[in-house]
């Protein structure tokens, strides 16, 4: 599996994968900018060589867009893979590519927000713990791993 990671440098010509998909809607270019300022915090935005909905974004959680405390984790914004990505291991393989970048980062693990049931918008709870990823202690909607 292919990848390629989304920078400043990059951000403009890559599509950003995201439900937003038409890149003249101002929706577009406020997330890309939403972006931009965060590769300076430490975002990163891994995604699918192929157009389509498969991609990661994570950052440290010092950053996270949600109030949470977990010092030395990484936040993941998004797993997302969608589409005819289903079904071939790209989630597994997105989040194992997260797992090393973090440990050569020096986390200590990972969190990310979900509720009890899918929803759309937050991960899969079921495939999060299939994964190692049990419930905080502080939360019911986050789950975490150490890493």
């Amino acid at each position: 599996m292919e990848y390629i990671r989304v920078t400043k440098e990059n951000l403009e010509e890559e599509h950003i994968c995201c439900a937003i998909s038409n890149n003249k809607d101002v929706q577009v270019s406020s997330k890309k900018a939403w972006l931009a300022d965060r590769f300076d915090e430490g975002l990163v935005f891994l995604k699918s060589v192929e157009r389509g909905k498969c991609f990661i974004e994570y950052i440290p959680a010092e950053h996270a867009w949600n109030p949470i405390e977990a010092p030395g984790y990484m936040y993941i914004d998004c797993l997302w893979v969608s589409g005819s990505f289903k079904g071939h291991g790209y989630s597994s393989n997105l989040l194992s590519e997260c797992i090393k970048d973090s440990k050569e980062k020096g986390k200590k693990g990972l969190c990310i927000l979900a509720a009890a049931k899918k929803k759309p918008f937050l991960a899969d709870p079921k495939f999060l713990k299939y994964k190692g990823f049990e419930v905080s202690r502080c939360s019911k909607s986050v789950l975490s791993i150490r890493i």
